[in-house]
């Protein structure tokens, strides 16, 4: 997804303000999806200690 830059003053039609919730919405549940995936391989790797090297 790129990155939307709203200036002051900007304002969204009704349509356009749906669709980019939308959309957003969507991110943020891929998003979301993501960070339960990241936080499963973390909890693995913490799970097991690393043996150190000295």
């Amino acid at each position: 997804m790129g990155f939307i830059k709203f200036t002051k003053g900007t304002s969204l039609s009704d349509k356009d303000r749906k669709s980019l919730q939308k959309l957003l919405t969507g991110e943020k549940k891929k998003l979301q999806s993501a960070l339960k995936d990241v936080d499963a391989s973390l909890s693995m790797l913490g799970g097991k200690k690393a043996k150190k090297k000295k």
